[in-house]
């Protein structure tokens, strides 16, 4: 499928060069005097990987990760790193009053966000040594990397954090259309967001450094950069239906959690419809996901109705708070699992 990645220029930003380490998993081949061997040992704790031919120049690339995440440590991390936005629009504002001694505070806040997000996210130690025909070490290197690209889900979901991101995208200089966003009353709906977070975290303590010597138009500069170019968008123009079944289903959770029983079932069937479009697209034998969702909704849109059409009855609605709660979470599950559906489609 064709995926469609958005970034505005900014007359503020040079063209700086990129250095993309490729830690490939076969060997270069050049040649048939040449013919380059590759060994993968794995074991529990690290990768080692042997690139060159035997007897000639070798290279060992040794990768170890330390940590995993779990779903809700993911939901957790997304928070988070919606919260150094939102400290980057208080700043915005505080600088905007005059009120310097505020904006550090909220610059501070948002690093830490940064640092407690940092502190979460899986690392891979990668060992990298060549040496010669006669065994002997000439280059060797070892670093820790982490993934700075954090994808946004419940925490973006928001107007205040991310309206604030498409505005500044917008007035950027030659900005295009930023596609995949709607805004919806309090509710903020994109197909895809992902942070940035090495980039952001630059652009933060440029902004701390530019305050602490009074330069207050650059730092605003600086935390206008982390809003353009530190959230990235992404739109897949063929999942559509897709996009429109999450983002119902993210709306009728809302509606659960204002006990909006009608609303609820207005983007329930809104979901299902879409659901089913998105099915349809699909070959046959991906089809079961999609269709044990759509029984799924079928099922709660049916408990909803049931409730709807009874008398208002006080003692029964309270009683009532725990299955609710339980719909909701049903609710959320099913939107954390169509945003799976993007990530094995794109």
């Amino acid at each position: 499928m064709r995926t469609q990645v958005l970034r505005p220029t900014w007359k503020f930003m040079r063209i700086a060069s990129i250095v993309v380490l490729i830690l490939a998993r076969t060997a270069y081949t050049s040649g048939a005097e040449s013919a380059t061997s590759t060994n993968d040992v794995t074991n529990a704790t690290s990768v080692v990987r042997t690139y060159g031919t035997e007897g000639g120049y070798r290279t060992e690339v040794t990768s170890q990760s330390k940590g995993t995440l779990s779903q809700e440590d993911r939901r957790q991390v997304a928070v988070l790193t919606a919260q150094v936005f939102q400290h980057i629009n208080e700043a915005q504002r505080a600088l905007d009053a005059d009120n310097a001694v505020e904006a550090r505070n909220e610059l501070d806040m948002g690093r830490k966000a940064i640092k407690a997000v940092r502190s979460m996210l899986p690392s891979t130690i990668v060992h990298t040594k060549t040496t010669a025909p006669d065994g002997g070490v000439v280059y060797e290197d070892k670093r820790e990397l982490q993934e700075h690209r954090v994808p946004l889900f419940e925490g973006m979901l928001s107007t205040k954090t991310l309206a604030p991101i498409v505005a500044a995208k917008e007035d950027a200089q030659d900005a295009v259309e930023v596609k995949g966003v709607r805004l919806i009353g309090s509710e903020t709906i994109t197909t895809e967001a992902f942070a940035d977070l090495e980039y952001v975290e630059r652009q933060l303590e440029r902004a701390a450094n530019a305050l602490n010597e009074n330069q207050a138009d650059t730092a605003t500069k600086a935390l206008a950069l982390a809003q353009v170019r530190g959230v990235e968008f992404r739109y897949h123009k063929d999942d559509s239906p897709l996009a429109a079944a999450r983002d119902a289903l993210w709306l009728a959770k809302r509606a659960l959690d204002e006990k909006n029983a009608t609303q609820a079932q207005t983007n329930l069937n809104t979901a299902r419809q879409q659901l089913e479009i998105y099915r349809q697209l699909l070959p046959e034998g991906q089809r079961h996901d999609v269709t044990q969702m759509m029984t799924e909704v079928s099922q709660l849109d049916a408990k909803l109705r049931q409730e709807t059409s009874q008398p208002e009855n006080p003692a029964a609605s309270k009683s009532n708070e725990p299955e609710r709660t339980r719909q909701g979470n049903d609710v959320t599950r099913w939107w954390e699992q169509v945003n799976g559906w993007f990530k094995k489609r794109s």
